[in-house]
């Protein structure tokens, strides 16, 4: 358990430097977040997509295992707020989308190197186009067409995609390329966690037993979606850790600049986010126990 507190605590305390300088600077970070998420992040994607030679057939096995999550988690949502007679259409997003890069690839890289980081940027690519797609048009209730468009927006997709085609091509990347792209990806890992942490710090918690029931839904339904998706799968070794762990990983923090810009329930889709995030210091390491 120490040697996993020594991977998950410094992740952690990376989010919690962003949250306290976002506490005490009121600056704007949104020229780093640009950096990260037009450079660093796809040339973090690219290479990991590079590292190791992709078996298309494991690919659409951790493609499935994300989507089958996902509207796993949707469709409890969905029969939970019915049973309770509430109406929560923004907390579809929280509950549905989880962190898939911020949180799980630092932590992955950390633990199952290059081979995990690769099974963590297969299981990204899925997230993304639902929660730039289905996650919109949910948040909008109508925008679908904006919603697609929202896709060709993503940087680290097409990184995902171009590295896709090279591997597959089995395209030798000169190192004079690649390396540069390596060191730009590693820059990228403690600047996604502190713009997280930055943006944690500006959230308020409401509406308590709402916020507490949507987190077990992220963290509890989606960890047991996982192990049916891997069982569905026969996913094993790194394949399996991966997508099991990206399973209950927090809610991401896009869901909730969704819902703001579509003004679906933003506060309350906040603190879902929050208190996921807080409560995955404890999760994160009970799940790596189980399976390392």
């Amino acid at each position: 358990m120490t040697d996993l507190l020594n991977v998950v605590l410094p992740t952690f305390i990376i989010i919690f430097i962003g949250f306290v300088f976002g506490k005490i600077k009121k600056w704007d970070l949104s020229v780093i977040s640009e950096i990260v998420i037009y450079i660093g992040l796809p040339a973090l994607v690219l290479t990991s997509m590079l590292e190791k030679k992709i078996v298309l057939l494991n690919a659409a096995k951790v493609w499935g295992s994300a989507v089958i999550i996902m509207a796993g988690c949707m469709i409890v949502a969905w029969i939970v707020f019915k049973f309770i007679r509430q109406k929560h259409s923004g907390l579809y997003l929280p509950i549905s989308i989880m962190n898939s890069v911020n949180i799980p690839f630092p932590i992955i890289f950390l633990v199952y190197g290059q081979e995990g980081l690769y099974a963590a940027t297969l299981f990204m690519i899925p997230g993304g186009v639902i929660a730039y797609s289905v996650g919109i048009y949910i948040a909008s209730g109508k925008d679908w067409r904006g919603a697609l468009k929202e896709v060709f927006k993503i940087p680290p997709i097409y990184a995902a995609v171009l590295g896709l085609i090279l591997n597959m091509a089995e395209v030798n990347v000169p190192e004079v390329i690649t390396r540069p792209l390596e060191i730009i990806g590693l820059m990228a890992v403690p600047l996604v966690l502190l713009v997280l942490g930055n943006n944690l710090s500006k959230i308020k918690i409401t509406s308590v037993p709402t916020t507490i029931l949507a987190s077990f839904l992220r963290i509890g339904v989606g960890l047991g979606f996982g192990f049916l998706a891997s069982t569905i799968f026969d996913l094993t070794g790194v394949l399996r850790a991966v997508v099991i762990l990206n399973s209950a990983m927090p809610a991401a923090v896009n869901a909730a600049i969704i819902a703001t810009k579509y003004d679906n329930e933003s506060e309350l889709v906040s603190s879902v986010v929050f208190l996921t995030t807080v409560a995955s210091l404890a999760v994160i390491p009970f799940i790596l126990s189980f399976l390392t």
